[in-house]
């Protein structure tokens, strides 16, 4: 019959679907794992009451017994990355597609049943439990948002690492790993996480699966490295070599004595180093380039990790990053900057044109948005020029790839920089300008008008870069044939559309994206029944002043406003309307509906909307 065996001093351990562990705190036993729960009839072998369980990962043979545990009573702790999946697994598995997957992600061995979790483990951070002191270590693998825990038990450092190693050499099951169709992008994320763990240089590890390895820790995670380099050296993967070799040698590269960028971000990171020591980023991403995050979206597979600030400690000695300068609203570009604001106070800096749009995530519904938050310290407009340390920053609108960006301009080590964010791409790298291909890169649904190339490629024109830094592309050292074929970028995008759709200046359309409005926010949540106010803008699809007429539609029964607004040609306009739904309902669609001069336009946008519950 199973029971609890102690491995070591003040560290207990249960045989269960996984291993559990009870740590002994000033304040009772920290549980680590909830197998299937099996561990809470056998209690009275443990010396004290538990006070707290954290659950590594949400694996089902990891946190059935969560369940049964807080229904005694026992806070229960889960990685920030799992706490919906963990609270409401019945929307998770709503959403999980059953048909048709090319995704092999291990998120149907997702809990059946919910329940209400205590608090988060939130990466790089500290959190005390029982009286302990935990430090929570990212452990991307088996789900890309474990977690690994840090402690100090009888004056030795422990980790309690989830099932990133059973034993010597060896992970305890390879198929999470596999995210995608038939790659192993889960394997590369395990590598990095050996070396979080080598890092630390624990005098013991306790897997969640196998047995405690309580010596030559640091020999057992390189063997693990080693047999993953084994196992993703013929897999189709890009380059798993050269991928391993980036963790383990990160680097940052120079363009010049005072500009540096990340060779290990997915979005292209560029640093900016004062004279005084300080650094301004442009843009702060995900980690270790198309391993962090599987190629489908959802936030509970996408994880933060810190990069880049070893190597500026190396290269300037500096342990912070001052500020965060944003290009655009996308979340390969933004997502890093809630982690560096909450471990480093690190400032945020954004154009008004998309600043609302990564400080209120929930507000809207544009594509690529990062759903944590991030504090905007300094916002500016386009026209406006900002000076941080010795430099002078100039913006311009750029609205192609996405109308929520900004054109950077700045003068560092006697060169004229331009960022242009993901605008501008070119194939053939090796090539002379003239001969390269333009890669094109403008998405519609991000706000793609008919005018962007015009703005943004006029700008470049007037401003002369000598270098172009860009969001996922190497540096560019301009030359003539560069600004030829910044002309020839110009009129091929307005050509091009004006042939396919009816952009006349006399044709009724709403410009290249084709969106008659939205709504903001574009999520509301109400406690309780009553009326939603919103924010509802809508173009003006006429070549000249219109009576446009909007009015918000919900279900049957429900009520909503309406109003008339007389718009520019081709003007934007909005207005402030109610919608009213008849009872509790869970993120139901309501939408605006457009008309004008006799032409009725349909429901053009819509937005969402709980009501009662706990949260949206």
């Amino acid at each position: 019959m199973a029971n609890w065996t102690e491995v070591i001093p003040g560290i207990w351990r249960f045989d269960d679907s996984c291993s559990v562990y009870a740590v002994e705190g000033p304040e009772g036993f920290l549980i680590v794992d909830a197998g299937t729960g099996q561990w809470l009839n056998h209690l009275d072998a443990l010396p004290a009451r538990p006070v707290a369980l954290v659950c590594t990962h949400y694996f089902r043979d990891h946190s059935a017994g969560a369940v049964e545990a807080a229904r005694r009573g026992i806070p229960v702790y889960v990685p920030e990355g799992e706490r919906e999946i963990f609270e409401e697994p019945e929307e998770h598995f709503r959403r999980r597609e059953t048909y048709i997957i090319y995704d092999n992600l291990w998120n149907l061995y997702a809990p059946i049943e919910g329940i209400k979790t205590a608090g988060v483990l939130q990466d790089y951070g500290t959190i005390s439990l029982a009286g302990l002191s935990l430090e929570v270590v990212p452990q991307p693998g088996a789900t890309v948002t474990q977690c690994g825990l840090v402690c100090t038990v009888g004056g030795k450092k422990i980790i309690f690492c989830g099932e990133t190693i059973h034993s010597a050499g060896r992970v305890p099951r390879v198929a999470p790993l596999q995210y995608n169709y038939n790659d192993l992008p889960g394997a590369i994320n395990v590598y990095h996480s050996a070396r979080i763990l080598r890092r630390h240089e624990p005098a013991a590890l306790f897997p969640s699966l196998g047995k405690p390895i309580l010596e030559r820790t640091d020999e057992a995670l390189g063997l693990l490295q080693e047999s993953l380099r084994a196992l993703c050296g013929a897999r189709a993967y890009d380059d798993p070599s050269g991928r391993f070799d980036a963790i383990d040698n990160p680097k940052i590269i120079r363009v010049t004595d005072h500009v540096w960028y990340s060779a290990s971000s997915t979005s292209v990171n560029w640093y900016l180093v004062s004279e005084s020591g300080k650094v301004l980023v442009i843009d702060y991403g995900y980690d270790m380039k198309g391993a962090m995050f599987p190629a489908y979206s959802s936030p509970s597979n996408r994880r933060v990790l810190l990069h880049d600030l070893d190597c500026l400690e190396e290269q300037f000695g500096v342990e912070r990053i001052d500020v965060v300068l944003v290009s655009h609203f996308h979340d390969d570009h933004v997502c890093g900057i809630p982690l560096l604001q909450r471990l480093f106070g690190t400032e945020c800096w954004a154009a008004n044109s998309f600043a609302d749009l990564i400080e209120q995530p929930e507000a809207h519904c544009f594509p690529c948005t990062w759903h944590q938050p991030c504090r905007v310290d300094r916002r500016f407009d386009l026209d406006e020029t900002v000076t941080w340390e010795e430099y002078t920053f100039h913006f311009a609108p750029m609205t192609g790839h996405t109308r929520f960006a900004s054109l950077i301009g700045f003068e560092a080590d006697g060169k004229r920089f331009a960022h242009t964010g993901d605008q501008y791409f070119f194939a053939d790298q090796d090539c002379p300008f003239a001969e390269r291909g333009r890669l094109q890169n403008h998405v519609y649904r991000n706000g793609a008008l008919i005018d962007g190339y015009d703005q943004s490629g006029g700008w470049l024109l007037d401003w002369k870069p000598e270098v172009v830094i860009r969001g996922h592309q190497e540096p560019l050292f301009t030359d003539p044939e560069f600004f030829d074929q910044i002309e020839e970028w110009i009129k091929d995008y307005r050509g091009l559309h004006e042939r396919i759709l009816p952009l006349g200046e006399e044709e009724t359309h709403f410009n290249l994206d084709s969106w008659g409005g939205w709504i903001w926010p574009y999520r509301t949540h109400l406690a309780a029944p009553g009326p939603a106010c919103v924010s509802v803008t809508v173009r003006n699809p006429f070549p000249r002043e219109a009576a446009l007429i909007v009015r918000l539609v919900g279900p049957e029964g429900w009520e909503g406003s309406g109003a008339t607004l007389i718009a520019p040609a081709r003007a934007e306009v909005c207005c402030e309307l109610e919608i009213i739904p008849d009872g509790p309902c869970r993120r139901r669609p309501f939408a605006v509906e457009l008309s004008g001069e006799g032409h009725c336009f349909g429901q053009v946008a819509e937005a969402l909307i709980t009501v009662g519950g706990a949260r949206f």
